[in-house]
Order: structure tokens, then C-alpha cells, then sequence
């Protein structure tokens, strides 16, 4: 719905330099999602970690939270996924840090058009659904009783960590604002490249 907001044509030729977003972006509404006692950033957590549940992601995957700040300008708190970012995750050496460093940079360098170039539609979603959020979803070996761990972060400098037991449910879905410390370096990228992503949307879009 969107479009590409990062292509790697359009990024200069570095490492992992492939951090992109889907072609046909769905929105997916947070309508109905338990917010584990964390508001929209929680129900932004479990409806991520609710998708995998039952698989192993052999990537990360990043999904954006729209409209999860108080007052926001429209009243849909929703998510959206970047796509396949499995190239940039090979050749960033399966590294999460270089990982997240490098999807900051190639937002922050990305053209930016004239807002002419996007459609009415896409201009007025634009502007009332804003990026206030994002999660990211790995499968790490190292925590075997766990088959995914996550982050999410937002703009207000909220920040959760949640997992699924290994063999568990939707039910079994953790979320906890305790955890985050745990993996400090990989909240301030993460919150790095949704910083990145805003200022980019905002430019791109004249919004406040």
C-alpha cells in the first residue's frame, strides 16, 4: 500500500545495504490484540509475536507500529511489516547490531522525492497514520526456551522485551517492561531505525 520506502537501488552499494520494505504492505489493525497491562505498544508486541507463533524465524523481522502514541492524529492504532530483509541479514553477517545499524543508515540515506510523486491516498494515510513504534523478532540459539524473542520500542522512549516458550501457544506469549536492559544495545538501534524511518516519512510528507 505504501510502496518502497527504501530500495537498494536506491541506497549507496555498502554492506548490508538491502533493508527494505514490502512492496504491498498491509495494515493490520491492533483491534482486539491483548495489551498484557502496556497499552498499544503491548498489544503492538503480542499481534507480532502472535503471527510466529509455531515457527523458527530464520531472519529478523521488523514490523512498524502506526498510531500507538497517546492522541494520536487518527484513532487505528495498526502495524505494518517491512519485507524480506533475508539478503541484507547474510550479508550483515547474521549480526544483529550490524544489522540494525546498517537498516538506519540506508533510511536516513534514502532520496527524498517530492511529495508529488506519491498519490492522494497515499499522502492522507500519511499523514494520519504515523510510525510511533516498531518490533523486531529473531529466533537467538542461545536462549534455547525461548523459539522467538522480541523488542519493541517507540517513540516516547517506551521500550518491551516478550518471547514464546519453545512449543508454546498464543497463550503462552510473554511481555514484560523488565527485560529490555537485557538487550540495551539492541533497544538503541532498534529505536534508531525507527527514528530513522520517521524523520524520512516526515520530510517526505510535511507532517508536524
Amino acid at each position: 500500500m505504501f510502496g518502497n520506502f527504501v530500495t537498494p537501488s536506491d541506497v549507496t552499494a555498502t554492506l548490508c545495504h538491502n533493508f527494505v520494505m514490502a512492496n504491498k504492505d498491509q495494515i493490520r489493525p491492533l483491534a482486539g490484540s491483548p495489551d498484557h497491562g502496556f497499552g498499544f505498544l503491548g498489544k503492538l508486541m503480542h499481534s507480532v509475536l502472535a503471527e510466529y507463533v509455531g515457527t523458527v524465524p530464520p531472519v529478523p523481522y521488523l514490523h512498524l507500529g502506526q498510531n500507538t502514541l497517546p492522541n494520536p492524529p487518527f484513532p487505528m492504532p495498526a502495524r505494518v511489516p517491512f519485507g524480506d530483509l533475508s539478503q541484507g541479514w547474510r550479508e550483515c553477517g547474521e549480526d544483529l547490531a550490524m544489522f540494525l545499524q546498517a537498516g538506519a543508515r540506508a533510511l536516513r540515506n534514502q532520496a527524498i522525492p517530492d511529495v508529488s510523486a506519491y498519490n492522494e491516498q497515499i499522502r492522507i494515510l500519511q499523514r494520519v497514520l504515523r510510525f510511533d513504534s516498531i518490533v523486531m523478532v529473531w529466533h537467538d540459539p542461545g536462549r534455547a526456551t525461548f523459539s522467538i524473542v522480541a523488542v519493541a520500542v517507540d517513540r516516547a522512549g517506551n521500550a518491551l522485551a516478550g518471547h514464546i516458550p519453545a512449543d508454546g501457544t498464543v497463550a503462552d506469549i510473554e511481555i514484560t517492561d523488565e527485560e529490555p536492559a537485557n538487550d540495551d544495545k539492541i533497544v538503541t538501534l532498534l529505536r534508531e531505525v525507527l527514528q530513522a524511518q520517521y524523520e524520512w516519512t516526515s520530510t517526505a510528507f510535511g507532517l508536524p
